[in-house]
C-alpha cells in the first residue's frame, strides 16, 4: 500500500510541478502516471550508479550542501523525457527546477508517512 500511495504521490508531484514550472509539460493523468513509472524505475536502476560514477563529488556533500542530488534528479527527469512522449521538459533549467520540486514533495511525503 505505501508503495502504491508513494506512486500516485509522484504522478500527482509531476503534475503540480508541470503547472508550476515552464518547460515541463505533463499531457495528462494517465502520462503522470507514465512518467512516475519511469522515473520511479530509472531512479531506482540508475541513482545509486551515478552516485557511484560522480562519487568524488558526493563526497563534496558538505560543501554541495546536497545539492548535487538535485543536479541527478534532473538528469534522470530528462532521461525520463527522451523515453516518454506524453511528457517535456525544454532545458536543464526546468529539469533543475523540478528535481527541486520532486526532492521537496519526496521530503514531504516522508515526513507525512
Amino acid at each position: 500500500m505505501s508503495f502504491l500511495l508513494s506512486f500516485v504521490f509522484l504522478a500527482l508531484s509531476v503534475l503540480l510541478i508541470s503547472a508550476i514550472v515552464p518547460g515541463i509539460h505533463v499531457r495528462n493523468f494517465k502520462s503522470a502516471l507514465a512518467v512516475a513509472a519511469v522515473y520511479g524505475l530509472l531512479n531506482f536502476l540508475l541513482f545509486k550508479v551515478f552516485i557511484i560514477v560522480t562519487f568524488p563529488l558526493v563526497i563534496l556533500k558538505v560543501v554541495t550542501l546536497g545539492l548535487f542530488g538535485i543536479v541527478l534528479n534532473a538528469a534522470l527527469l530528462k532521461l525520463t523525457d527522451k523515453l516518454l512522449d506524453g511528457f517535456e521538459v525544454k532545458g536543464f533549467g526546468p529539469a533543475l527546477l523540478g528535481g527541486v520540486g520532486i526532492s521537496l514533495m519526496n521530503l514531504l511525503l516522508g515526513y507525512l508517512f
